[in-house]
This record gives C-alpha cells, structure tokens and sequence, in this order.
C-alpha cells in the first residue's frame, strides 16, 4: 500500500521551511532549472526533502526518521545522454537511543561513489567514529533514471529507501517557517573561469578593496614540452606533485606571458594575476577546468575547483617529461620579487610569484572554434574577493 506524502516548497530546509513559496512558483523552478527545495512530510514529522536544480543537473533526496536524524542521503547528477545516475550514496543505522546530534557519529555508516566508467567505491564503517574503515573498490553500474516532471519523485525516493508513495501538495503542513537572505543549500556549480581574456589586457584596471591595480603583460620567453604533458605545480614540490592534465598538446616551444598587476597608488607594489602558456595564436571559444588523472567534474560544489598547491610563495609551468630533473633547480628557485617571473633550465620551466601567495590555484584550458587546445592559463585568482569565490576542492 502506498503511503502520501505532503509537499511543501521553498529554498530549503533547516528545522524549518526556508523562504516558502507556493507549488506554482516551485513548478515555475523546475521548469527553469532554477533551485528549490521539497519538503515532505509523513505519520506527522519531515520524512525527507529534495533539493533539485535540473539546471545544475543535481538533485538529492535527504531522509529522515521519525527522531529528525538523517538516515540516508543520495545525490544524482546528470549524465551526457540527459538521464540521471546516482552518484553518491550515504546511509546512517541506529542505535535508537542516540540523539540527533550523536546519531551521526555512532551510527553504522556506508558511503558509496559510482562512476558512470563503472567503478564504484564503498566505505563501511560500522561503528561510525568509534571504529575503523573498510574501502573497497569494485566495478558497479550506478542505477539510472530519467529526470523527473514536477511532482513525479516517486523513483527518486525509492532509490533512497521509500517504498510505493503518493505526493500531494500540503494543505495545512503545520511546519515552522524562516525567512533568509540565502538558501541553506548550494546546487554544485564549480568555479567558472570567468573573464580570463580580461587578465591580459594591457591597461585594464581592476578593483580590490580600497586599491586599484593595473594589468601590464611581460613576455616571459618560452617553454621546451617535449612530450606535451603540462605540468602546473609548486617548484619545490615536483618530486611528488607533478602530475601532468589530462588534455596534451603537440610536443614542441610555445611563448609563455605574464599578466602582472601593478598598484596605481604603490607602483613599486605588483603581483602576479595570471600566466599564460600559448600553443596557438587562434582566439578561445571556450574554457574549461584543467584536470589531472582521477579528477571528477561532477565532485566539484558550489564555487569549487581543482587546483595546483602552493607552498613556497612560487608557481611553476614545466613538462611531466622534465619535472624530475628539475627537483633540484626548483627547490633553489626561492622567490620571485623582482621580476616577479624567470624562464630556467634551458627553458624547461617557466616559474613565477604566487599572487597573494600560498593556496591553490586553477589552470584554464583555452579552446579555439575547432576544439583545438588554444592555450593553458594558470589564474592566481588575484582579484578572488571580489567575485566571492570559494577554496579549491
């Protein structure tokens, strides 16, 4: 027999409905892809709640016991042929005399990943924080569904453990209600590049609090890749952090700039905003995140981005077939004060100051109109505060 679930719309759900709204406006979400939040009600208390952003393609189904304890949470993204798969996998269990705020810590806990390449990863830990972990790696297809219209959760909820369910718009759910200036969730938008091209350009000026400071562009020189496999990384840290990207490029020499920002108020003052390592002259068309093997997209949250670290103050492009011949030279490289940058090794690493200094930074991959590798753009994020942009994941 099929239980009934109310529903109730808003932003989200924090021990109370964020910022209600009405199933129209809710339905008008889902048709944009805009985010929302539904809230579920059952036998008198929230039974679970869906936070679903189809423009994202993300949606999760959060269940709760009748105590308000999380039992389970699952989170589908959406696949390049337009379905959903479900991507990630938490489940929590007893004991039953373990309070909320204790339940996730004593609870028997399992933790699942599928891949849509088939593999899947589990984590048990079956006496929660009080015990150890058991990792297994095996191949496993995760379940499929289509996106569903407005109202029509039903699949959704049986991946998270619902049995047959009907769904009515709430009448009189009886729930408190809170207003906020933001939702209590994120749909998973990682960082954007943004305006890139604007860091190299000559003259423009950008805002930080309280200082402005101006772009000027330095030809570095060039960088020998004799195999293609680009390298981002602190240089002295290339003896275990010299991973190349994914995307390759023709081996070869290819001019490296630097676009460094001066203070107009300080013109003794610069940084490094960004350093760009061109392999065609042809105009980028798109940008994307430059990834290293076993590096998911789709584990990326609101604002995240995978990034190169840096520890010494010194960033680095070099190639995976140099790297570690140049531990050494990279270790004695030091800092970079003035210039702010140096092409060394026989022009096997082109090296320069940090922006702000130590953290972790992007590289953007530039793509021409044929989908051709234009450039590599590493981005020291020198004007971050400005566009709220969060830590590397």
């Amino acid at each position: 027999m099929a239980i009934t679930l109310a529903a109730v719309y808003g932003d989200g759900w924090r021990k109370a409905v964020v910022n209600p709204m009405t199933p129209a406006e809710a339905q008008a979400r889902d048709a944009c892809g805009d985010p929302y939040a539904v809230v579920l009600v059952g036998d008198g208390h929230v039974a679970a709640v869906l936070q679903l952003s189809w423009r994202d393609g993300y949606g999760e189904v959060v269940r709760f016991d009748a105590r308000g304890r999380t039992v389970a949470a699952q989170v589908f993204r959406r696949a390049g042929d337009g379905e959903l798969f479900l991507f990630d996998s938490r489940t929590w269990d007893g004991p039953d005399d373990a309070g909320e705020h204790e339940f996730p810590h004593v609870a028997a806990r399992r933790h699942t990943w599928y891949r849509l390449d088939g593999h899947r990863t589990d984590v048990d830990e079956p006496l929660g924080d009080r015990g150890p972990s058991t990792h297994t790696q095996q191949q496993g297809e995760p379940r499929r569904l289509p996106v569903p219209t407005f109202g029509r959760w039903h699949e959704l909820l049986a991946v998270a453990g619902f049995g047959p369910v009907e769904v009515a718009d709430a009448t009189d759910p009886m729930l408190p209600v809170a207003v906020a200036d933001a939702p209590p969730w994120r749909p998973p938008s990682p960082l954007a590049a943004g305006d890139v091209e604007a860091l190299f350009h000559a003259g423009a000026e950008h805002h930080i609090p309280g200082r402005v400071l101006r772009i000027e562009l330095h030809e570095a020189g060039a960088l020998r890749l004799p195999s293609g496999r680009v390298v981002a990384a602190d240089p002295s840290a290339l003896d275990f952090d010299a991973r190349p990207y994914t995307v390759g490029v023709p081996p070869g020499v290819y001019p490296v700039t630097v676009s460094l920002a001066r203070f107009v108020d300080d013109p003794q003052h610069t940084r490094v905003a960004a350093v760009r390592l061109a392999i065609t002259q042809r105009p980028v068309v798109t940008w994307e995140l430059a990834l290293r093997d076993g590096q998911d997209p789709l584990a990326l949250g609101y604002r995240e981005y995978f990034g190169f670290g840096v520890d010494g103050g010194t960033a680095c492009f070099t190639d995976a077939a140099s790297s570690s011949r140049l531990v050494a030279a990279g270790r004695d490289l030091g800092g970079l004060v003035d210039p702010r940058f140096t092409v060394v090794e026989d022009d096997t690493m082109a090296a320069w100051s940090s922006g702000w200094g130590d953290g972790a930074y992007p590289v953007w991959i530039g793509r021409d109109g044929g989908r051709d590798v234009a450039c590599f753009v590493a981005d020291m994020l020198l004007f971050a505060d400005d566009e709220d942009e969060d830590d590397d994941a």
